[in-house]
């Protein structure tokens, strides 16, 4: 859809004067270089739980991006293996939720900071629990539904790419450019 996923991260880093290169590694492309350049890691389809001979070279690189603090974005399912990646436990929810859900934002944090009652859109089974790092957002189990690994590692379970309309405009206006921002 062009309102969200991987399509509508495109539109918001070309929009922020990034060339894009996508990749799914979760169908045998090679994991881009493990330089300064930003990572975004979308959403699904797939299970943080998923096997394949992606999964360790991704989350070693993963390791990487977080000791080196080199920007990584980390969304929905990209957020589940960055939190992997930090040692968190990624469990089901009792309740798997779709739709448009509130943000709960926790302390302040630039991405987030000043929104008025967000929303965004969220398709899941999974949450993540004891990530390392500061909690920026809750989810409604107690989960960690973001978290601010350091400077240039933040990851988020909600979708702040997917614009639906005015329920969920804020978040799509704020949390991808900011983040994007902050690298300049």
């Amino acid at each position: 859809m062009p309102n969200r996923g991987t399509a509508a991260l495109v539109v918001l880093l070309e929009a922020a004067g990034y060339a894009v290169h996508v990749t799914d590694v979760r169908r045998g492309a090679p994991l881009p270089p493990d330089d300064d350049a930003p990572w975004l890691l979308g959403g699904g389809p797939g299970s943080p739980a998923d096997a394949g001979p992606w999964r360790e070279p991704l989350l070693a690189a993963l390791r990487a991006r977080l000791a080196g603090d080199r920007p990584t974005l980390g969304i929905c399912f990209g957020f589940e293996m960055l939190a992997a990646a930090a040692g968190a436990e990624l469990r089901l929810l009792a309740s798997p939720r779709e739709g448009v859900v509130p943000v709960v934002c926790i302390g302040v944090d630039p991405l987030l900071t000043g929104l008025d009652a967000p929303a965004s859109w969220e398709k899941r089974s999974w949450g993540v629990w004891g990530s390392p790092g500061r909690v920026i957002a809750a989810g409604p189990e107690g989960d960690q539904a973001g978290v601010r690994y350091s400077t240039r590692v933040v990851g988020v379970i909600f979708h702040p790419e997917a614009d639906l309309g005015p329920a969920t405009r804020a978040v799509y206006d704020a949390v991808v450019p900011r983040y994007l921002a902050s690298l300049r």
